[in-house]
């Protein structure tokens, strides 16, 4: 472990700092020194120097769609060392103005998801094929919003279209989607909706977050329950539907019978998306790859979290 640490921090600005503190005050003095440095916003924001964060930060290269439903325009992003670069633009047709709410309102919902799959045997009215996407997401649901079958598909393969109405889905001419599933990799896809100007994000709102997200792992391992509350906002919801106070109930629990033991928590793959909403409030979507390891109880998969910057900070407003 010391000699990882050593390595991985030897290619930063840090480097000599972190190798005195191990000369001279030992590797456990170390990795209290390095948890201080992930959990600094200064940290992470010379981490990102040389990085486009616009439509978010991605640990491992992600594609990136951006529908702007306003322009009727999808664009389409590759992660290149660091730098997104775009590498097409479609000409799409859209839902109905303003955000999904409920099934039938003709509507293209506005947020981020992922492309779930690539369905082959559709109606021929639907072209060759379409990609499905995730909606409605973990916000959509505890947000009460409803509805299915959110494609990005094609046009009748007769060529005979009686309506601009897409009901939602996004579409574009058949050529266009065959060239953008040779584009993308779909299962490792993000795709961003706006109504009109997209949301974006700053190199300081990521390095705020990624702070934020450490100091959250070290307040959940240390069994901190009185830190922990406080990275939670009052309108709280859970995947499962619980609301704050009876989930921070459910968490008071959970970290008393954890009291004495060693809790390992490990994130990798963290991805963290400016979430396109109606009213341009600063959310974001994390995504990542969770490793948890007590005495009791382990568990490795898939982390989604919410947080909003706003006058309090950042909170956490959602969690899976």
């Amino acid at each position: 472990m010391v000699r990882f640490l050593l390595l991985f921090f030897s290619i930063f600005l840090f480097a000599k700092d972190i190798v005195d503190v191990y000369r001279f005050e030992g590797p456990s003095k170390m990795l209290s020194y390095a948890e201080k440095l992930i959990t600094s916003t200064s940290y992470w924001r010379d981490r990102l120097k040389n990085k486009d964060v616009t439509f978010g930060y991605y640990e491992t290269p992600k594609d990136i769609l951006v529908c702007i439903k306003k322009d009727k325009v999808l664009k389409v992003y590759k992660n290149k060392n660091g730098k997104l670069v775009r590498v097409d633009q479609i000409k799409v047709l859209t839902g109905l103005d303003g955000d999904k709410e409920k099934e039938g309102d003709l509507k293209t919902p506005i947020g981020v998801y992922k492309l779930k799959s690539i369905i082959n045997n559709v109606d021929s009215f639907y072209g060759p094929f379409a990609f499905e996407t995730s909606y409605p997401n973990l916000l959509d649901r505890i947000n009460n919003k409803d509805g299915h079958g959110i494609w990005l598909h094609g046009v009748p393969l007769d060529g005979k279209r009686d309506s601009s109405n897409t009901k939602g889905c996004i579409v574009m001419q058949n050529d266009k989607l065959e060239k953008l599933k040779s584009e993308i990799n779909y299962q490792n896809t993000y795709l961003l909706i706006a109504e009109k100007k997209p949301l974006y994000a700053t190199k300081d709102e990521i390095a705020g977050i990624l702070a934020f997200i450490y100091r959250w792992r070290r307040a959940w391992r240390d069994n901190d329950f009185n830190s922990y509350k406080r990275l939670y906002a009052k309108d709280f919801k859970k995947s499962d539907g619980k609301k704050l106070k009876q989930f921070l109930r459910y968490k008071k629990r959970v970290f008393s019978s954890k009291k004495g033991q060693k809790v390992e928590i490990y994130f990798t793959d963290i991805a963290i998306i400016p979430y396109q909403n109606i009213f341009m409030k600063k959310i974001f979507r994390v995504n990542m790859y969770e490793r948890y390891i007590s005495k009791t109880y382990k568990y490795s998969g898939n982390k989604e979290i919410y947080v909003r910057l706003g006058a309090d900070g950042i909170k956490i407003i959602a969690e899976k």
